[in-house]
């Protein structure tokens, strides 16, 4: 073993696959104008717990909120809409506002891991009860069981699960992963959402021949995106063994696929950036440009403007800093300004007053909420 390689190399210790859409990550301005139109027309003297749109907007808002910043606003409101949504099932006992329930639990998990409230977080995940087997747990101020939910039992266990790993892996308890194996029902043990985390502990531990092993295995079932996440990770298990003639050609033939793959997902376009940020691609190379060009056209305005950076920083030209100069402008993601700063080094701008749309559907939902 190279201890030299192992030393110097750093692997991205934290779960690669997300499961989003192409429109997830949109400029905020058009979000919220987006809201607006979708509140009007769809929920406005409508509100019912069957309504999609209303459902969307609890969701959405929140991460609105936290994309800018405001995380305190962001938790209260989630936790009124766990409480909205619970006053419903017991006005009503329809089944569907305990289904309702699981997105803004799930939300309120990631929001305590995002702002390190730990105890906070644990505790809410004792309550959704994911590894006792009891067969029940805690929405809200409810108690629901696979009976009540139905098929979204095993959604609201494997999301849960999910928080968990990432919440393990962030603070490097690594062990706490692989010893997960033994609590968790069976299905979940063959779930890519767990063998990913594994393999990645088993990296973070410096298994690296079980995390080859385990990645082999993965690869000759994956397909896709999937199969490109277990070749990520073989190839960081050879760099920490020091075999980087290995490593090489593992993402050579991995930047390959990735130039012949259509990226029709945010999965794929965020994986593509990762590529770029470990193998530092110039901005002029075939992936870097088909995966800004991508972001353009969905107008993902927080990921183009993060991969933008990491180019810049790594190959700066002019061209380049203007449009992140004029990203920096316009945009309210508070982590993407915050790169731009670091890595340009201008002053920071006086904070703007929120833009009309916002203003707008904060009035529109917290009026509907507050009735309860």
């Amino acid at each position: 073993m190279n201890t030299a390689t192992c030393n110097y190399y750093k692997p991205k210790l934290k779960r690669l696959t997300e499961k989003r859409d192409l429109i997830s990550l949109p400029n905020l301005e058009d979000w919220c104008e987006e809201m607006c139109l979708a509140f009007d027309r769809n929920v406005l003297n409508q509100n019912s717990s069957t309504n999609k749109t209303l459902h969307w907007l609890f969701n959405a808002y929140p991460l609105v909120l936290a994309y800018q910043g405001k995380t305190q606003e962001s938790e209260l409101f989630l936790h009124r809409v766990i409480a909205y949504w619970s006053d419903k099932f017991l006005q009503d006992e329809n089944n569907q506002n305990l289904i309702n329930l699981i997105d803004p639990t799930i939300n309120l998990l990631r929001l305590y891991k995002l702002t390190n409230q730990h105890s906070a977080f644990l505790q809410l995940m004792g309550e959704t009860a994911i590894l006792d087997n009891t067969g029940k747990a805690k929405l809200g101020s409810i108690s629901v069981n696979k009976e009540i939910l139905g098929e979204q039992w095993e959604i609201l266990h494997l999301a849960a699960l999910d928080e968990l790993l990432k919440f393990s892996l962030l603070r490097s308890n690594f062990n706490d992963v692989l010893n997960l194996k033994k609590a968790i029902p069976v299905r979940l043990k063959s779930n890519d959402v767990y063998i990913e985390a594994s393999v990645t502990a088993l990296i973070g531990l410096g298994k690296y021949k079980e995390a080859i092993q385990l990645c082999w295995e993965e690869i000759s079932r994956k397909k896709c995106i999937k199969n490109g996440i277990y070749s990520y990770r073989l190839y960081e298990a050879f760099m920490g063994l020091g075999e980087q003639s290995k490593a090489k050609t593992v993402m050579k033939h991995l930047i390959s696929n990735m130039e012949k793959t259509p990226l029709e997902s945010l999965s794929l376009l965020t994986f593509s950036s990762m590529i770029i940020e470990t193998e530092n691609l110039s901005p002029s190379s075939h992936l870097a440009r088909k995966t800004l060009n991508k972001y353009i056209e969905i107008k993902d305005e927080f990921n183009y403007g993060m991969t933008l950076c990491h180019l810049y920083k790594n190959h700066p030209d002019e061209d380049n800093k203007e449009k992140i100069l004029n990203l920096y402008n316009k945009t309210s993601y508070t982590i993407l300004k915050n790169r731009v700063e670091n890595t340009i080094n201008i002053k920071k701008e006086i904070k703007k007053e929120d833009n009309i749309n916002l203003k707008k559907i904060s009035e529109s939902i917290n009026q509907l909420i507050g009735k309860g």
